[in-house]
């Protein structure tokens, strides 16, 4: 591996807001400063959400900071933000997080180095003539892992209800919560008709600044609670309890809370959207091929029926998840970057730039 000590990287970021696609840049420039790099998130100075909400120990900083420092790298995962990042001499990396976002394919292009937070997203850029490098996973294993004593494996043996744990950003359609949700409701209604155990369901959201709250009062036809803005050890506390994860996403890059709870030792019944890398049907997870009620729904309704087959799948996620930590992901991006650079580095703009 070429040497990349001491790099100085600004990731350029639309705002701190609590995204799955946010935490991905904490938790790297986290990894990054440990590794000995200088680490800076920079934002558009008319950024909303400007406070982290995770431990960062870099530099925070506005979008004016790349015309008026020297940078090594400059990162984004947002295409708008990537083409108007110019800083001289820097190496331009786009982080490709989602398929089909606006003006993508121009970031792709005028990248020097593209990366891909999935075997999908590689599969998607190499479809269009990029060879993106792998930037796959992560989850934070020290936050994210089961409980010293597991109470699962006996509650499920004395037939207590099974807890369901649904991610609900009820805002985003292709989220998929309300398809997770009536999944739910229709396999427990089937099991409970056959004599078995009936279910709870918590739902989780932090929803973004400005943006409308969840209709708790939604009816769900079964019990159900909501935890809205969790802190990080309350969200591990809810995968720790949560028997079944169930994540019914349409478009996803990397599903961060179906990798979260398959760290915390629950069981993930998902679709293959942003789960491809470490759910592996019957194997650490029960997959339904597509997003439709009734595959969902019968894979969920295999997990209720089989109890110790749900809690070896769930042991067989937690241990295949270890080798998605962000430690791993982050040394993968930094080889890619120390490979680029040495085969020539950047062909970063020598003027101003457009910010």
């Amino acid at each position: 591996m070429a040497s990349t000590n001491g790099l100085r990287i600004a990731v350029v970021l639309p705002h701190l807001g609590i995204y799955g696609g946010i935490r991905r840049f904490f938790e790297l420039g986290r990894v990054w400063l440990g590794r000995g790099h200088d680490v800076a998130l920079l934002l558009p100075a008319t950024a909303r959400e400007r406070d982290p909400w995770l431990p960062f120990g870099g530099s925070l900083g506005t979008l004016d900071r790349l015309r008026s420092e020297r940078w090594d790298v400059v990162l984004s995962p947002d295409p708008a933000l990537f083409l108007a990042a110019e800083s001289r001499g820097a190496l331009r990396v786009f982080y490709a997080v989602l398929e089909k976002a606006p003006m993508a394919e121009r970031a792709w292009k005028a990248a020097d180095l593209v990366l891909a937070n999935s075997s999908g997203m590689r599969r998607h850029l190499r479809r269009r003539g990029i060879e993106g490098a792998d930037g796959i996973g992560g989850v934070n294993l020290e936050t994210f892992h089961p409980p010293a004593v597991d109470p699962r494996p006996e509650r499920s043996g004395r037939g207590a209800p099974v807890r369901f744990l649904v991610y609900g950003r009820l805002s985003r359609a292709r989220k998929g919560t309300r398809l997770a949700v009536e999944a739910i409701r229709r396999a427990l209604a089937r099991h409970t008709r056959s004599g078995g155990a009936g279910g709870e369901l918590t739902l989780f959201d932090a929803p973004p600044a400005g943006s409308e709250e969840p209709a708790r009062e939604e009816e769900t036809g079964l019990p159900t609670r909501w935890v809205l803005r969790p802190s990080q050890e309350e969200l591990a506390a809810l995968y720790r309890d949560a028997d079944i994860f169930v994540a019914a996403e349409r478009r996803a890059g990397w599903c961060n809370t179906a990798a979260e709870a398959m760290a915390s030792g629950a069981a993930v019944v998902c679709t293959p959207s942003g789960t491809e890398d470490f759910a592996r049907h019957a194997d650490t997870a029960r997959v339904a091929r597509l997003p439709w009620r009734w595959l969902l729904e019968a894979q969920i309704l295999a997990c209720l029926r089989d109890p110790e087959a749900r809690t070896r799948i769930a042991a067989r996620g937690t241990e295949a998840i270890r080798a998605y930590s962000w430690e791993r992901t982050a040394a993968r991006v930094e080889e890619a970057i120390a490979a680029r650079l040495n085969a020539g580095g950047s062909h970063g703009s020598e003027d101003e730039g457009s910010l």
